[in-house]
């Protein structure tokens, strides 16, 4: 009975979102990236270079991060190292002003971005774990979109009343939040399959695969994000035109993120994928003639839209083809690694601030990523076919279905 209990309090909708605000908030600053640019580029006094470095040095720390989640996921308790790693966090965040140097603030970030990493390790494994991760990984999305979405908006009127650093205060108060949902979550249910938490993790060709077409999926679309601004301004646009246009058309990210919540069907899961990301492909291409205003509108609502479900399908997968949460850890390693990679493959593909070669290479990964996708795909029927003739295994297949 108290099983029952803990795994309906574990399936409710609110149980969803609060995990997801969790699994969000270690590494927030990627949902406002461009505005975390702007702020260091602008009031705080660093080049554009320096931003970019400091932005890659907090990235490649939550690299680091995720890879020891990775390793100790399987032997800690997970509440306890989330409220630790939070409050680090948060006190790290707070403390961010309080370097003026450039060095200092690299090293500070990238101690922030390994405590960041590292949450996201632990939390990406706790989805997976969940009866659906569709809709785990579609609400971490759809959080993600939303929440960036607001704070792009409300920098300006926040650094007004809090300063230069406005953007580092948000992330702290997104942190101590996700404090408050901590003690609020459910236990998980207990493994039905003892054996599959003690078991390492191995990489067949597929899975390596799959992990493969997401960081080229991340390298690409977090490419493009980070210099969505700077080519609406180097199309003539003003500043205050190009981060309305960013803004609205990341809310149109909420409605891809609704997806996989509202239709958690693995039948439609290649199909979604594949459309997801044909369209991020043909809005890579549209935004070499973003001089159009509605053209560079249009490319960026393309993949505002189909960034998250492609992303939280893909997360899925990884949740399917490991219930340890093992490989959904791994995939936060890659995710990582690809939203710190595409700004700094951006940034190499620049020649005198013209985007076509970086726009033209990030079109050429997104279609490759599409072709590794061609096997990892089948994985889930096969092994659901499998599982149906396998008693021992047929929890997995029950969490598939439902």
């Amino acid at each position: 009975m108290l099983n029952r209990t803990a795994s309906n309090a574990a399936n409710s909708w609110v149980s969803y979102f609060c995990q997801a605000f969790v699994a969000m908030a270690g590494l927030a600053y990627l949902n406002f990236l461009p505005a975390v640019v702007d702020a260091l580029a602008g009031g705080i006094g660093f080049s554009p270079q320096q931003a970019g470095t400091l932005v890659a040095s907090n990235g490649y720390g939550a690299l680091l991060g995720s890879i020891c989640a990775t390793f100790v996921v399987r032997h800690i308790a997970w509440k306890q190292a989330l409220l630790i790693t939070f409050l680090a966090l948060c006190i790290m965040e707070l403390c961010t002003a309080a370097w003026s140097t450039f060095t200092g603030l690299l090293v500070w970030r990238f101690i922030a971005g390994v405590l960041g990493g590292f949450s996201l390790g632990v939390s990406f494994a706790i989805l997976a774990r969940l009866n659906n991760p569709d809709r785990a990984f579609g609400a971490l999305l759809l959080i993600q979109f939303s929440i960036g979405s607001m704070i792009i908006y409300a920098i300006p009127h926040l650094e007004t009343l809090l300063g230069d650093y406005a953007v580092f205060y948000t992330m702290a108060g997104l942190v101590c939040l996700a404090l408050l949902l901590l003690p609020l979550l459910p236990a998980l249910p207990a493994a039905n399959h003892p054996k599959q938490q003690t078991q390492r993790l191995q990489l067949s060709a597929k899975r390596s695969q799959l992990l493969l077409a997401m960081l080229l999926y991340l390298v690409a679309a977090s490419g493009i994000w980070a210099y969505a601004g700077q080519i609406g301004l180097a199309a003539g646009m003003s500043q205050q035109q190009t981060s309305q246009t960013i803004a609205m058309t990341g809310l149109l990210g909420l409605g891809g993120a609704l997806l996989p919540i509202l239709n958690p069907n693995r039948a439609h899961r290649a199909v979604c994928l594949s459309g997801g990301i044909s369209l991020s492909a043909i809005a890579a291409l549209l935004l070499c003639f973003a001089h159009f205003d509605l053209i560079y509108m249009l490319a960026l609502a393309l993949l505002f839209f189909a960034w998250p479900a492609v992303h939280a399908y893909l997360l899925a997968v990884t949740a399917e083809l490991d219930s340890s949460g093992q490989l959904a850890s791994l995939s936060a390693v890659v995710s990582s690694v690809g939203m710190a990679s595409g700004p700094l493959l951006g940034s190499a593909l620049l020649s005198n601030d013209v985007f076509t070669t970086m726009l033209s290479t990030f079109a050429a990964l997104l279609a490759l990523c599409l072709v590794l996708l061609l096997g990892p795909l089948k994985t889930p029927r096969q092994a659901q076919s499998q599982l149906i003739t396998t008693p021992e295994q047929d929890y997995q297949t029950t969490r598939g279905i439902r």
